[in-house]
């Protein structure tokens, strides 16, 4: 019997938050409330399908600002040049992060953004390399992740190779037919496809060959001026055209001197060997990364059985991402007590999660983000984040407390107390409190337990008064923040 059997019927309110914590960063009450008048199928169906018709981000004008190569400039003029060469750097950057979380509290529907920090944890990248890694590219490189988050892997494999923020970080740009830089090639086995173990080092050696000669160009003075700025092109005499053996198997010897030639003739091909040759183990290697992503970070010996099948329809899908999530969404498994409350929240979970609501400087939200670990365009490493235990120890934790408590503290009164208005009973306080916990704890509290957080939002007045206390902002504004201060210290509130 199959373990992702179809779970049917209407979601429960509980199997809405879990499903919508899941697949999106943030979510709000009236999403909710929505959410628990679908089926399981309708709700999947709505996140997905708004994840396959995802958008790009549009880079602001500042993008567009070119440069020189200040190396190529005499000794004496070239400290300003580079000066301003990586403030770009890290300000556009710095601007690109913010972005991108604004988009993660957008998207309260689709599950885009959390499948583009996917493939950007999977196909790690890093702006902060001490190499020239300017934000247009790793914008290019984010919206190849978001508008085909759901399609189908090879895509994503075949394009990777190409990708120039990927060509600077790996060091295909220094990749000759003379000296063919490994790095890429190795990371493209065993980070990228099918993991460690899975190859030899000929493989490594015959797969860089087919990368040889393959540039970023993001200097206006740079190669040819016709070459746009910003994409990547063939520099042909760098390049080994004669035949590659890859896994076993001929990559012909071939003529065509372009970037779409290379393509064509051997990055396809080598795609298609690598998946002729490893689909079991790149398809096992891809679904138990999705699993620990979107079930369980800690996978456990029974859990492979869940993580097989998810692989199966992978396979006899030709390697599509959507179904697989799909089956897994719609799952008993998925629903099971097993699987809610397992996850600790990642830092752009938990910090979108809250500041979705509020008002906050992207500066300040990413920030916080990046000192519990997790900065976004800025993995800590080519395999990405660690995860699991890393997003919460003996800093982490009580830093996030203490900024979220800061942050919560300087709302506006006013603002606050007009915040509430989006629950369905918000002038009864037990039912706003049942709400409230329900939209931000990942376990609904006891009787016990939601009295305790009413008697922290009354401080000692009666229940009857909490509609004249709303009247009045000053006061309301700052029961609701003395609440709030104490729902981000439960431990429930970083689970996920």
């Amino acid at each position: 019997m199959s373990v992702l059997s179809e779970k049917v019927g209407v979601l429960s309110q509980e199997d809405a938050i879990h499903l919508l914590r899941r697949t999106t960063f943030a979510t709000d009450w009236p999403t909710l409330s929505k959410f628990s008048q679908l089926t399981i199928s309708e709700a999947v169906d709505l996140v997905l399908n708004n994840g396959k018709k995802a958008k790009p981000i549009i880079g602001p004008e500042a993008f567009n600002t070119t440069f020189k190569n200040p190396w190529q400039m005499p000794e004496s003029e070239r400290t300003p040049f580079v000066d301003a060469l990586y403030k770009a750097i890290w300000d556009h950057n710095g601007e690109l992060k913010g972005l991108w979380s604004d988009k993660m509290g957008q998207e309260t529907e689709s599950i885009a953004e959390k499948m583009t920090l996917f493939w950007h944890g999977h196909f790690t990248t890093q702006f902060t390399t001490g190499q020239i890694m300017l934000a247009p590219l790793m914008l290019k490189q984010n919206n190849l992740f978001r508008t085909n988050c759901l399609g189908n892997f090879r895509y994503l494999l075949e394009n990777i190779c190409i990708d120039s923020a990927m060509v600077i970080y790996l060091n295909t740009q220094e990749s000759t037919k003379k000296a063919p830089n490994e790095n890429f090639s190795r990371e493209f086995l065993e980070l990228f496809s099918i993991g460690i173990g899975n190859y030899t080092e000929a493989d490594i050696q015959e797969g860089a060959k087919v990368f040889t000669g393959i540039k970023t160009k993001f200097f206006t003075n740079d190669w040819d001026s016709s070459i746009p700025l910003n994409t990547t092109f063939l520099e042909e005499y760098n390049h080994e055209f004669g035949e590659k053996t890859y896994f076993g198997v001929k990559i012909p010897a071939h003529s065509d001197k372009t970037l779409n030639g290379i393509m064509k003739n051997e990055i396809v091909k080598m795609v298609d060997i690598l998946i002729d040759k490893k689909k079991v183990e790149l398809a096992n290697y891809i679904c138990e990364k999705l699993f620990r992503y979107f079930v369980y970070s800690n996978a456990q010996k029974a859990d492979k059985q869940v993580i097989g099948e998810m692989a199966k329809i992978f396979i006899d899908t030709n390697f599509e991402i959507k179904p697989v999530l799909e089956q897994l969404f719609k799952s008993e498994y998925f629903y099971s007590k097993k699987s809610k409350a397992a996850q600790l929240k990642t830092p752009a979970q938990l910090i979108v999660g809250l500041t979705k609501h509020f008002k906050v400087e992207n500066s300040w939200r990413t920030w916080v983000m990046a000192t519990c670990g997790q900065e976004l365009l800025n993995p800590p490493n080519v395999s990405g984040w660690a995860g699991y235990r890393k997003w919460s120890d003996t800093h982490t934790f009580p830093f996030a407390v203490q900024q979220m408590s800061y942050f919560i503290w300087n709302q506006k009164d006013e603002f606050i107390t007009e915040w509430i208005k989006q629950f369905s009973d918000h002038e009864n306080s037990l039912k706003l409190v049942e709400e409230i916990t329900t939209m931000f704890l990942v376990k609904k509290p006891t009787e016990a337990g939601i009295l305790k957080y009413q008697k922290i939002l009354l401080n000692g007045t009666y229940d009857y008064e909490w509609i004249n206390i709303l009247k009045m902002p000053s006061n309301g504004g700052v029961r609701l923040k003395t609440l709030f201060i104490q729902l981000v210290k439960s431990p429930d509130f970083h689970l996920c």
